[in-house]
């Protein structure tokens, strides 16, 4: 323990935002927000309508998907390094049966696709749990609204569009808010993948956050981290509510 103490104020909040890194890190955990909130959404609406119906076997369908959502993330993990691993990975070897050497590559240690697996990963693991979101808000909407569609004549993709789409607003909301705050504080499934490399490729605000204060003890930087981290949270929860309040009453 040092003998002084010296109070940095704001020098801390000005070494944070000269940093390259952390604007990488800014950038990394947008496009991850974007793509896993959309994707997951998008997936988990369409798998909780194709077993909306009483189908045979839904149950089972049902508890398929959920499966990844119960799993540890270590577990996801290393499955995932399974499929990603350069040399004997599953993703590599269908690429060679069909013929594609060309498409193999390192895909957790290239800087160009590293993200993009983690994307993959967590849109794998998580898309069950927004699956349960929309089967719960499907049941909110009357089976007559969909017989009288079917009579009119309505496909899928209409009746998608113009009765389940705007139906569901609520659950959008509450889908996107913890897709985004989850986003946010990301830190578990990309440090067992790439504890934030190749380079700084994958580094979120998080893993920022856990080197800094772990591995650096720079515990001001990290508290710096953290109060940005809180800060970009609620921003981005409040604009979300503003969007959606503003929908509701337009």
């Amino acid at each position: 323990m040092p003998e002084t103490m010296e109070f940095r104020g704001i020098k801390n909040y000005a070494l944070l935002f000269s940093d390259p890194v952390f604007y990488k890190a800014i950038i990394n955990v947008i496009l991850f927000m974007i793509f896993t909130v959309s994707l997951q959404m998008f997936g988990g609406l369409i798998i909780a309508l194709l077993l909306r119906s009483r189908m045979t076997g839904s149950r089972f369908y049902k508890a398929l998907f959920y499966i990844p959502v119960t799993l540890s993330t270590v577990v996801i993990a290393r499955t995932f390094m399974g499929v990603y691993e350069p040399y004997f990975g599953l993703l590599n070897t269908f690429l060679r049966f069909i013929g594609q050497d060309a498409l193999t590559r390192s895909w957790l240690g290239d800087p160009s696709t590293a993200l993009w697996a983690i994307i993959v990963t967590n849109i794998f693991q998580w898309t069950g749990a927004q699956m349960v979101f929309y089967i719960a808000g499907l049941t909110t909407i009357d089976d007559a609204i969909f017989e009288a569609a079917q009579i009119d004549g309505a496909g899928f993709w209409q009746s998608f569009f113009h009765i389940v789409w705007p139906s569901l607003w609520p659950t959008h909301t509450t889908v996107i808010i913890l897709g985004v705050v989850g986003a946010v504080k990301t830190f578990d499934i990309v440090w067992l993948l790439t504890q934030g490399g190749p380079g700084n490729a994958t580094q979120f605000p998080a893993t920022m956050l856990y080197q800094s204060v772990v591995q650096n003890s720079q515990a001001g930087y990290g508290a710096a981290i953290s109060v940005v981290m809180i800060l970009f949270s609620i921003t981005l929860s409040i604009v979300q509510i503003w969007f959606n309040k503003k929908k509701r009453e337009g």
